[in-house]
């Protein structure tokens, strides 16, 4: 049978056949029990979330289909801060030779100005 999305990670873990219906159970738990609290809960429930990261993934990745899962989306992880931190270094480094030009230019115009009046123009 074919793996299918995790409830919360589906973009980057499948679960196998008999993992999923344990999941699914679970998962129906604690909608029903959310339900009871609240009528109008909607969403994946907090103490589902809670229940994956705690106790479902720790105790299944140490299996082969799933450690790969989570090595590779580690990588892709690892791609995607690389990529945004070139990003970030191109827009701050930008404004920073803005910031730079306009600090230069007030320091230029103020220094004009002092040598029209003979007196100091405080730049900050």
């Amino acid at each position: 049978m074919l793996a299918r999305p995790h409830p919360i990670w589906g973009d980057w873990l499948h679960v196998q056949a008999g993992d999923m219906q344990r999941l699914m159970d679970r998962l129906l738990n604690y909608r029903d029990k959310a339900l009871e609290v609240d009528p109008q809960h909607t969403g994946t429930p907090a103490e589902f979330v809670q229940y994956c990261r705690i106790s479902w993934l720790p105790a299944n990745l140490s299996r082969p289909f799933y450690r790969a899962q989570a090595e590779t989306h580690l990588d892709t992880l690892a791609r995607r801060i690389e990529n945004l931190n070139k990003d970030i270094e191109k827009t701050a480094g930008s404004l920073l030779d803005q910031r730079d030009a306009a600090v230069a230019e007030r320091e230029w115009l103020a220094h004009e100005l002092a040598q029209l009046s003979g007196t100091d123009v405080a730049t900050d």
